[in-house]
């Protein structure tokens, strides 16, 4: 699928000869051929590209800060490679279980496989440029665009992709590209998420959040409680009071007056 400009001599690109045509030396002979009014302006130019990469205002280019959005379109868009996959799990999943926690969609994968030839105008004045040809230039943009990790925006035929990275990009270069550039670009989406809010809710409070903590209130020690637990007691008669320890008291935690029981009787 092109991208929206289709050149003559790129319809049977299966041919060696066409394809030396746009991707070779420049023959006076054969149609794209440079003329006397400069390189050959197809008339698909005057409708809209049907794949493009979007480069944001806030991204830098290969000139520093743009002030607005940079679309770059391809001289040809050989073929478009969509890939769309679900990750999911490969244990059991218990019937009527939220299939959404077991199964996650993975990032969209875009490959372009594209061509610029020195033959032809660009799509849009003032880009493609930067280095002495143009096709030079759309490989050395491309490289900075991943080095830089810019996000783009891809637009194709059949969909619209955002938040892509240019994650690999590949080319020949032979006998037949010394005016042009036939390369591979793969992109892919980078996933970004965010953390919501919200009141937790458990059947036990305690464990998800907090409650209200009640008034404690003090009751006095009883007699018959300060006789059992009174130190020292006839269970521990020889046991002394230091004085020295701050907030030590006479009274213990735990009942000491009586005796325990002798095992067996």
């Amino acid at each position: 699928m092109g991208s929206g400009i289709f050149i003559p001599s790129l319809l049977s690109i299966a041919t060696s000869t066409s394809e030396a045509i746009i991707f070779g030396q420049q023959n006076p002979n054969s149609r794209g051929r440079l003329n006397a009014n400069g390189p050959w302006t197809p008339p698909q130019y005057s409708q809209p590209a049907l794949t493009s990469i979007t480069v944001p205002a806030s991204s830098s280019g290969t000139s520093g800060q743009q002030s607005s959005d940079t679309s770059y379109v391809f001289d040809a868009v050989f073929r478009v490679l969509h890939r769309r996959s679900t990750r999911k799990t490969s244990h059991p999943v218990l019937t009527s279980a939220n299939i959404s926690d077991h199964a996650y969609i993975e990032p969209s994968r875009i490959s372009l496989e594209i061509g610029m030839s020195e033959a032809m105008s660009s799509f849009a004045k003032g880009v493609w440029v930067g280095s002495s040809t143009k096709s030079i230039s759309a490989w050395q943009i491309l490289k900075t665009l991943q080095i830089n990790k810019t996000l783009l925006t891809l637009t194709t035929r059949l969909d619209v992709y955002y938040q892509m990275l240019i994650v690999e990009a590949s080319t020949t270069d032979d006998n037949r590209t010394r005016h042009a550039l036939k390369a591979t670009v793969v992109l892919e989406e980078q996933l970004s998420a965010g953390v919501a809010s919200g009141v937790a809710s458990s059947a036990r409070p305690q464990t998800s959040g907090g409650t209200t903590g009640g008034s404690l209130q003090s009751t006095p020690v009883g007699p018959s409680q300060l006789q059992q637990n009174a130190i020292p007691s006839p269970l521990y008669p020889n046991a002394t009071l230091d004085p020295n320890v701050s907030g030590a008291g006479t009274v213990s935690g735990n009942s000491l007056s009586q005796q325990p029981v002798p095992h067996g009787s």
